[in-house]
């Protein structure tokens, strides 16, 4: 019942290692079959050694010398199959490391906002540095699982047929010997969860901290920050002395039955030897053979306990693999390379765990258009992004590109089409040129595109130009020149639509200034939808639609809207739309961060209030 129990938890374990299709079938066999054949030669040395004693002890010199040789030729076999196991076990472990990352890559790209709720950034990292190394290592520690049972089986098997009270005091050993170590691995591996789960808390800690070093140096959170690793620390202590300990009994427990059999069971053979029962090569070989079946159930255990913690990699990986986005985001299958560029949006709904977020949204982008899309924070604006880019769908509604379904493109025709630049750009640590040979790797267009986005100037006087090397996120340029570049990426795309993300937020006051030009430009050649709270942007708008609470409150030129729509004159202001006065008696306060202050956020007529 015991080892029908243990088998059957151990069948759960490979089912779901082989469930993440990580393995090659034809390595694996390999493994196998190497592994087979180099235990085999290994199993019959023992009894080689014993027929060499007997042949000795009987004068049989050439016959013990036929032995000698048959003993080496084997070692050979041996150690050739095994070498060649440790090959095949090699070629696994890259082959499983390679499929489990292009697998978790190709799943990042696809899960939603809500992925890093479930599974942190300091887990998530720990899964693709230690788990995946793990899982490849599962094929060699199964091979070694099935492997040193059937040794096992046939270590008791060839005692029994020389010595039957041998082969049941040995059988007894390794009955109680399994029950000791199975259930010393499985306390350990339970406290092992535990101390995974500390590692991974201070993984998110660590990049947490990262993130915000300059707001930790600012605001001087080192003591709190240091409170919250020392209870990280704490909880990881606790399990790892708990997990020592477990290991700790179960190695004594193993010891003292290790020795305490090996004692009874000289006696045995020499009372045995002593009646005449066994002769001495059949004594040699039952003790050899014994260290054996201890080596044997150490692979075994061994192999066990890697089964059973790797198990947690594999629950591990499992989970982000198995991760379902809340909406699930589809494509079609329509191919269509001839597109003008003109989005729609009809009767547009969203909703997120049942709260309304955007109410019945409805208007045309024609090709060429420069389209702002404004309102206060929380208007909705960024998840009406969301929607045109395709990372969520829309609860009720339809999104049409030159009249036809955005779940109709294929993913490549629609991304090629559709392009963003964010306020919070993404930088690669590597040089500017490789950033835009992600987009194209055409050498001219992308100096074209730096000097539309009027960074070209700038990189020119680095050092090394277009190969400087950017640390990560660009840490060694400035905001705007990131921004800048980012823009530049997203003009190389030749992408129809082109998305701006309030760009102008980390651009400098000069900087802020080209980005009107950079409209001018970029707008005979595309369709351009930018989320702004810049008046001078919104100006340069041919279309301007306010959001409010969800809603598009009112839409047309400036001039209009700055005529009938008391929401956008607010907007030009900074001023709450509630505010009971008019433009000519707002009183702003002389602050640092007012647009007094900072006359490039105040529209030009205001700037003499």
């Amino acid at each position: 019942m015991f080892l029908f129990t243990l088998f059957r938890s151990y069948y759960r374990y490979i089912r779901n290692y082989l469930a993440l299709k990580a393995v090659s079938i034809p390595l694996f066999v390999l493994s196998l079959i190497t592994a087979l054949f180099y235990k085999g030669f290994n199993l019959s040395r023992p009894f080689i050694a014993a027929l060499i004693i007997k042949s000795i002890t009987a004068g049989d010199q050439s016959g013990a010398y036929f032995w000698i040789m048959i003993y080496c030729v084997v070692y050979i076999l041996y150690r050739l199959t095994h070498f060649l196991n440790h090959l095949a076990y090699g070629w696994n472990v890259i082959y499983a490391f390679k499929n489990l990352q292009h697998q978790i890559f190709e799943k990042l790209i696809s899960v939603d906002q809500n992925f890093t709720k479930k599974i942190s950034k300091g887990r998530l990292m720990n899964t693709l540095n230690s788990d995946l190394i793990e899982i490849g290592e599962m094929n060699d520690a199964i091979a070694e699982f099935i492997f040193s049972f059937l040794q096992l089986g046939a270590v008791i098997f060839i005692i029994f047929t020389f010595d039957l009270n041998s082969a049941a005091l040995i059988l007894v050993y390794l009955f109680f010997c399994t029950v000791i170590r199975n259930q010393g691995d499985e306390d350990y591996n339970h406290y092992f969860f535990y101390t995974q789960n500390a590692n991974d808390r201070f993984s998110n800690f660590m990049s947490q901290v990262l993130g915000g070093l300059s707001e930790v140096k600012t605001f001087n959170m080192f003591s709190k920050l240091t409170t919250k690793l020392d209870i990280i620390q704490e909880s990881y202590t606790k399990a790892y002395k708990k997990q020592r300990q477990a290991s700790a009994r179960r190695d004594c427990d193993y010891d003292y039955l290790y020795y305490s059999i090996l004692a009874l069971l000289y006696v045995l053979l020499i009372y045995e030897a002593a009646q005449g029962i066994i002769s001495v090569d059949q004594f040699v070989m039952v003790i050899t053979y014994h260290a054996y079946a201890d080596g044997f159930l150490d692979d075994f255990i061994t192999a066990a306990k890697s089964i059973r913690v790797t198990s947690l990699a594999v629950q591990r990986v499992t989970e982000v693999l198995h991760y379902k986005p809340r909406q699930q985001v589809n494509f079609g299958n329509l191919e269509l390379n001839d597109i003008a560029g003109r989005l729609e949006l009809k009767n547009v709904s969203l909703s997120v765990e049942r709260k309304p977020i955007l109410k019945d949204i409805s208007f045309t982008v024609r090709p060429h258009d420069v389209v702002a899309i404004v309102g206060y924070p929380g208007a909705g604006k960024t998840m009406l992004f969301n929607l045109i880019l395709r990372l969520m769908r829309p609860t009720h509604g339809k999104i049409l590109l030159d009249g036809v379904p955005i779940d109709n493109f294929s993913r490549e025709v629609y991304t090629n089409n559709i392009a963003v630049a964010n306020q919070a750009p993404f930088i690669f640590n590597m040089s500017i040129r490789k950033n835009l040979d992600f987009v194209d790797t055409n050498i001219k267009r992308q100096i074209e595109a730096c000097k539309i986005a009027g960074v070209h100037d700038f990189i020119e006087t680095l050092p090394q130009g277009y190969h400087t090397i950017l640390r990560e996120n660009a840490g060694n340029i400035s905001g705007g020149q990131r921004q800048m570049v980012s823009i530049a990426r997203t003009i190389l795309t030749d992408a129809e639509i082109l998305l701006l993300d309030d760009v102008t937020t980390s651009l400098d006051p000069d900087t802020a200034l080209l980005v009107p030009r950079l409209l001018n430009r970029i707008r005979t050649t595309h369709t351009v939808i930018m989320i702004t709270k810049k008046p001078d942007l919104m100006r340069e708008a041919t279309r301007i639609i306010v959001l409010d609470k969800g809603k598009i409150v009112a839409s047309g030129t400036h001039e209009g809207l700055m005529k009938r729509c008391k929401l956008y004159r607010s907007l030009q202001t900074a001023v709450s739309p509630s505010a009971n006065q008019t433009t000519r008696t707002i009183k702003l306060p002389k602050t640092a961060n007012s647009d007094q202050e900072n006359p490039e956020n105040t529209p030009r007529e205001m700037r003499h209030v």
